[in-house]
């Protein structure tokens, strides 16, 4: 029995790989062609909803996040991106400046963070370094490595390796939890990138959310994550 038991959760794990990197291809694909957002992300917006920003993973453009983002924006709230973050591929720390450029732009406030993975370290980050307004109201982060991934290790590029435990900014970002609560951070079921005993659990978090989606990227296609999403956002509003 044990043995079948074991056979089974590795076939569990091995097809949630497969569902997810289909999901990441097709999806991360034609997020590479999508430069500009809709129309409505500025266009439509109701008084009294919150400026979002979207961050995306390592190596992933906004558009990622477009499905969920979309979903945000119609239901009133004005939604940033940050063009010159691009595919998300330079250090942490220069990545935060490039936040705090978009929200000086446009004279943000109350602002609300919705992230993906590396984009989770850097909203926290930014919260440490670049906030002293304290114009970021809170931050939304699903799948993040808060305590790095082993597996970046591996990776030749530097944006990722840089997620690895031991490195600087991962033990930084580890240590410091004075914004920690005011983060909620949602978690898949498995995720095959974050690679630590951990997983994306926040301690002292304002919520920690376990979902029962498998995939690191997958779960950004969830419509009960989604909703997970939107309903902290009003929470978050109204602290």
């Amino acid at each position: 029995i044990w043995q079948y038991t074991r056979s089974k959760l590795k076939m569990k794990k091995v097809t949630a790989w497969i569902k997810d990197y289909a999901y990441l291809f097709s999806t991360g694909t034609f997020s590479y062609f999508k430069k500009t957002p809709p129309k409505h992300y500025l266009g439509y917006t109701k008084d009294g909803k919150a400026p979002v920003i979207i961050l995306p993973g390592v190596l992933m453009p906004w558009a990622f996040l477009k499905p969920v983002a979309d979903h945000i924006s119609l239901l009133g709230h004005p939604v940033y991106i940050i063009p010159k973050l691009r595919n998300n591929s330079e250090e942490i720390s220069t990545s935060v400046k490039r936040v705090r450029e978009v929200i000086e732009e446009n004279n943000l406030k109350n602002i609300i963070i919705v992230a993906h993975s590396r984009g989770g370290l850097i909203s926290k980050y930014l919260m440490l370094h670049e906030d002293p307004e304290k114009r970021i109201r809170g931050i939304i982060a699903i799948a993040t490595p808060w305590n790095g991934s082993s597996v970046a290790r591996y990776f030749p590029h530097s944006a990722v390796r840089e997620l690895s435990p031991e490195s600087k900014i991962i033990r930084y970002i580890e240590n410091h939890s004075e914004v920690n609560n005011k983060i909620i951070s949602i978690i898949p079921s498995f995720d095959n990138h974050v690679w630590h005993p951990k997983g994306s659990r926040l301690e002292g978090a304002m919520q920690n959310i376990n979902v029962e989606v498998a995939g690191h990227h997958l779960v950004l296609n969830d419509k009960k994550v989604w909703k997970h999403i939107v309903e902290w956002i009003e929470k978050i509003t109204r602290l």
